[in-house]
């Protein structure tokens, strides 16, 4: 099959759960499918990589730059939110509508749904891909948004976003959701089937290792790109109120943050007991270095890369229902659940004093990847997708 895939952001490098998504799923495809890629870039300096695309039949990038710009401010002012204004693109609908004329594609597959504004007219099938429910995630942020007086300029803008996702869902051939949780929101909109295609991991590149966990040696990691409102929040509920509690009865308990844009506002919070690092050139070394991922998530929403790698390499998670939504793991069995500060003190006890449980729990987390979430078996259910919507 032809396929034209259009994306928000290049596949690489595997820097956001998107682009890992992305990435491998394309590449296994592209062994079955002629794949013509054409992606929004933030910076000239992204076209370096298309080199790691190699196995796609044809790319093209088109700037869109950062979204704080005047330009997509004042976009957001019609009909579009702000989000929707960053892709409304006229340079995209132009290449896009060249690309058609020219060669026959069997369909075309936005990824996620707000690239939609650069579409041109067309004739052909659309799949749409949701990494989440998108409006469902800006108004969990805007309901707890500090600044009161703003909240309703806000509620707007996720008033337009929601218009325009469910509208794109309706407009779609197929659409593709990467857990129940979102599947069935989408389905009450959309009223016909929708996908589940979850995110997942390359097994043979994270492998599982056993830890050994006691109270003189938590080495506790939080990763996130800071730039996603839902991993701000996060890392603050951590180094404000959870970590302090940690250190106070593990004061050899240490913490590493790893991820771009951390915020200046908790820097004040950063002591001996904690190291920030923005970018690891394998991080695969960052889980090996360390036994407990820390996910404090308050905002829910598709499914999180940091606990299906961890899972994978063996370490145990500490999280929240948010962080852990979309994954088919039991609380207390393939992961620890915790809300508050005492909640992770008494998942570290349990750690601490049943070494035991813990390798258990490990060794079948790790299980459920291989069997779950593993991208050969997961790219097999995209291409069926695919045939399917022709």
């Amino acid at each position: 099959m032809n396929i034209l895939f259009i994306s928000a952001v290049l596949p690489y490098p595997l820097h956001s759960g998107g682009q890992i998504r992305m990435y491998h799923l394309l590449k296994r495809l592209s062994k079955k499918h002629s794949i013509t890629l054409f992606s929004f870039i933030r910076s000239s300096k992204e076209k370096e990589y298309l080199k790691e695309l190699s196995f796609l039949n044809h790319v093209e990038t088109v700037y869109r730059g950062k979204a704080l710009q005047l330009k997509y401010l004042l976009g957001a002012m019609s009909n579009y939110s702000w989000l929707l204004s960053t892709y409304n693109n006229k340079e995209m609908k132009r290449i896009i509508n060249y690309q058609l004329s020219i060669i026959n594609f069997d369909l075309i597959h936005i990824e996620p749904f707000y690239v939609y504004p650069s579409l041109p007219k067309f004739s052909i099938p659309l799949v749409t891909s949701e990494h989440n429910v998108e409006y469902s995630i800006y108004e969990q942020f805007v309901r707890k948004f500090s600044l009161s007086f703003l909240r309703p300029f806000l509620f707007l803008d996720v008033v337009k976003t929601r218009i325009w996702e469910e509208t794109v869902w309706k407009k779609s051939n197929s659409l593709i959701a990467v857990s129940e949780e979102d599947k069935r929101v989408m389905e009450s909109v959309r009223k016909r089937p929708v996908t589940v295609i979850p995110n997942g991991v390359d097994c043979e590149y994270y492998t599982y290792s056993k830890k050994t966990i006691n109270a003189d040696s938590l080495r506790c990691l939080f990763i996130g790109d800071f730039a996603w409102m839902p991993n701000r929040e996060a890392v603050t509920a951590l180094l404000t109120s959870i970590w302090p509690a940690i250190t106070a009865s593990y004061p050899k308990a240490t913490l590493t943050i790893v991820g771009k844009q951390f915020p200046k506002s908790l820097t004040a919070y950063v002591n001996t007991s904690v190291r920030l690092v923005e970018y690891v050139p394998d991080i695969r070394t960052v889980y090996d270095a360390h036994t407990i991922l820390l996910a404090p998530m308050g905002i829910g929403g598709g499914t999180k890369f940091k606990l299906l790698e961890a899972m994978a390499s063996g370490l145990v998670v500490i999280t929240t229902c948010e962080g852990r939504m979309g994954l088919l793991v039991k609380p207390q069995e393939d992961v620890f659940e915790a809300y508050t500060k005492e909640g992770y003190l008494e998942a570290l006890q349990t750690i601490c004093e049943h070494p035991e449980k813990v390798w258990v729990m490990t060794k079948h987390a790790r299980e459920i990847i291989e069997k779950q979430y593993n991208w050969d078996t997961i790219a097999q259910i995209l291409d069926k997708a695919w045939r399917s919507t022709t």
